[in-house]
């Protein structure tokens, strides 16, 4: 929605109506409507940890992924996925926040495909201290849910951005393998708000 805009007074004056004046209105109008339909794109929020001093990059909002089905009577049917940089006093580090509902294997890792690849990176294991922070980088959609930090590493970033499908396999509570899946827009490749993360970090390969 177009907000906040002056109203532009049309003065009538006694110059004689041409068919150039009409079009200059015209191609003024059309270009005003064109600033108005504009729609900003995906960004990259930056935010200061307030006890570690750390700033934290992130997407807007971590990416959805879908399964074909319920796993559970008390859970959703989505698991997410988020990148995330630190800055420690100019220490660029790269990292992956993943979330999945709690009636799978919390003991187990879920498998990462970039489309048909296995994304293997290294666990974070000693916590958000370990990293520099004090507060997750991301509010989790499920309080509930199992979630990992990986350390990150351009290639693998530059795989996802630019991926058909992402999806998440791991074994449910009764040992069913269960996938959760993110699909690119149709007729095309990538996924604009991890592109956008991609491109301002200067990540090659995009």
């Amino acid at each position: 929605m177009c907000i906040h805009h002056r109203v532009i007074p049309i003065i009538i004056t006694a110059q004689r109506d041409t068919r150039v004046n009409r079009n200059h209105f015209a191609n003024l109008l059309f270009l005003l409507l064109g600033a108005c339909a504009a729609a900003p794109g995906p960004t990259v929020h930056d935010k200061l940890d307030p006890k570690t001093g750390s700033t934290v990059s992130v997407i807007p909002e971590p990416l959805e992924l879908l399964t074909s089905g319920y796993i559970g009577t008390h859970t959703g049917a989505f698991a997410y996925l988020g990148p995330f940089e630190i800055d420690q006093m100019g220490t660029r580090t790269l990292y992956l926040w993943v979330l999945l509902p709690h009636d799978v294997a919390a003991s187990v890792l879920p498998i990462i495909h970039c489309d048909d690849t296995p994304v293997m990176l290294p666990q974070k294991t000693d916590g958000l201290a370990g990293m520099g922070l004090a507060e997750p980088p991301y509010v989790a959609p499920d309080p509930w849910g199992a979630q990992w930090y990986y350390a990150l590493d351009d290639a693998t970033l530059a795989c996802l951005a630019r991926a058909h499908q992402i999806t998440f396999d791991i074994p449910n509570a009764r040992g069913d393998m269960v996938r959760f899946m993110a699909e690119s827009a149709k007729n095309a490749a990538g996924f604009p708000a991890l592109e956008t993360f991609a491109t301002r970090r200067g990540t090659k390969g995009l």
